[in-house]
């Protein structure tokens, strides 16, 4: 959406109008601001853009940040940011004799058997020479 800023400059009343106006001092009235938006042909694409470029200072839109904010936040509890992660398939059972097998007995904090022992160790080295503990195909 980068041309938007293009069109409001070129089709927004704010841009014949005083730029003061539309960034208040604290305490200061918007109210010129909001009448100038109100009869302006792109108040709504104004408003979506500083929504969403997350504008923070100024009247866009004909609402002042705070409003802005109000407004984010109610859309951030509407829209979970995420969703849920699917649980991952549940593997086999773990063989002895394998690296996995070896984690499992670390894991459940008992010394591991010397099959798992071995294929840990043969996977350490697979690792440092060919930077993956898979064996050759």
């Amino acid at each position: 959406m980068t041309e938007t800023p293009a069109v409001l400059a070129e089709h927004g009343l704010c841009s014949q109008a005083d730029p003061e106006a539309f960034f208040p001092e604290r305490g200061m009235s918007a109210a010129y601001a909001r009448q100038v938006c109100a009869s302006c042909p792109v108040q709504l694409l104004c408003l979506n853009w500083a929504l969403d470029n997350d504008e923070r200072f100024g009247v866009w839109g004909g609402l002042t940040e705070h409003e802005r904010r109000r407004i984010r936040r109610a859309r951030a509890v509407e829209e979970p940011k995420s969703a849920p992660q699917p649980k991952a398939a549940p593997r086999g059972p773990v063989e002895c004799g394998t690296r996995r097998g070896y984690h499992r007995h670390r894991s459940q904090g008992e010394p591991a058997c010397d099959p798992c022992r071995h294929a840990n160790a043969a996977a350490d080295r697979r690792l440092r020479t060919t930077g993956s503990t898979l064996p050759a195909a």
